[in-house]
């Protein structure tokens, strides 16, 4: 099991376009494919963005990848701001979260 932390810094339009992409493009991807959990956090004030994605294995993130990946040839005019850095972390150790409840939108 691991983890992939990836970090934008987005400018006003940047930042609204890449919640979007996630909330409309990539949760419903992670939330249909089984060995995903993930987290997007957002600093509205500095424009920081961070997509904490935790995979069961290799092939879990291939298959979610390769979705997003068809999602993104479909439209390719859109907006998708670019990452500026990625890293992969083991995880060593899980808490669970109630999901009930939940929003996508804050």
């Amino acid at each position: 099991m691991y983890a992939m932390v990836v970090r934008f810094e987005d400018g006003p339009q940047d930042l609204e376009d890449g919640i979007s992409h996630v909330q409309e493009e990539v949760i419903p991807i992670a939330e249909s494919t089984p060995g995903v959990a993930g987290f997007w956090l957002v600093d509205r004030e500095s424009g920081e963005r961070l997509s904490v994605m935790v995979f069961e294995d290799e092939s879990t993130a291939e298959a979610l990848f390769g979705a997003v990946g068809e999602r993104r040839a479909a439209d390719p005019d859109r907006n998708r701001p670019s990452p500026v850095g990625s890293k992969r972390y083991e995880v060593y150790g899980i808490a669970g979260i109630a999901r009930e409840g939940s929003t996508h939108g804050g």
